[in-house]
């Protein structure tokens, strides 16, 4: 998972990908707004109590501003470079968090939590066909009794999928303090056998095209894998909104936001 450029360019993350109180920096309404809605989201959740983890936590956009609120939380990620960035902007916040390294598909942990969180599509990086379950297996054993699960991942486009391929088309602009505004475009094609989408991402600053180049690949989640999922792992899908705004979910929604609890 952490092979990703991507995630060895903390400082390039965090550009693409702000928190909530540096979202202006993004160009599209649109976008800015989502980044605000998700923070809002699992901190109301997180609030609800008990100690919290956060899986895939990068490099603290969502756990630190948790912890800002006085909420018990801990941070896992399987990238150092990303988990060492976290590090630093914790302490320059003020907060004490127990950042960790572990694969969100294997890991163990001697305390159990009230609250486990994977935002932001991180389950689309799972791309062996049963590593969904065994993710979710592993949350089930490291939530205390009566523990909830909270995650969300894109709904896959099906005329999206259908029109890559490989073709340039914009993503997104973000505002950089030293490159100025900064364009994100992407090439894509789409495996429907192995619902593997194999994505190139192109950023280009005004006088520095194509300056990144970073090559990933992303498994479509559909929503019918997650209720197996998590069936099989031991969960009760309890609700799922169609956006972090939690609009109930519906055929034509973009997102799936799942609350789910343990099964007795």
């Amino acid at each position: 998972m952490n092979d990703c450029l991507l995630y060895s360019e903390p400082e390039l993350y965090d550009m693409l990908f702000p928190n909530a109180e540096e979202r202006e920096r993004v160009q599209d309404e649109a976008r800015r707004e989502r980044i605000a809605l998700s923070e809002r989201f699992y901190l109301e959740e997180a609030r609800k109590g008990g100690q919290v983890l956060e899986l895939a936590c990068g490099s603290g956009r969502l756990t630190i501003p948790i912890a800002q609120c006085g909420i018990e939380i801990a941070g896992a990620d399987s990238s150092p470079t990303m988990l060492e960035k976290a590090r630093a902007k914790a302490a320059a916040a003020g907060v004490a968090i127990d950042f960790f390294a572990a694969d969100m598909r294997d890991f163990a942990r001697p305390e159990r939590f009230a609250l486990i969180f994977i935002a932001g599509n991180t389950l689309q990086h799972l791309l062996a066909p049963g590593d969904l379950s065994r993710c979710f297996t592993c949350v089930r054993r490291q939530l205390l009794p009566g523990g909830r699960f909270a995650f969300d991942v894109a709904v896959p486009d099906i005329r999206q999928l259908a029109k890559d391929s490989g073709q340039r088309h914009p993503v997104m602009q973000v505002e950089h303090p030293l490159r100025g505004l900064i364009t994100l475009e992407e090439t894509a094609t789409y495996d429907a056998t192995s619902k593997i989408r194999d994505v190139v991402w192109y950023l280009s600053g005004p006088d520095t095209p194509d300056f990144r180049v970073i090559n990933f690949r992303l498994r479509m989640v559909f929503p019918a894998e997650v209720e197996q999922a998590l069936e099989a792992a031991g969960f009760r899908l309890d609700t799922r909104y169609g956006e972090y705004s939690r609009v109930p979910f519906e055929a034509s929604s973009p997102r799936q936001v799942c609350l789910c609890s343990a099964r007795e």
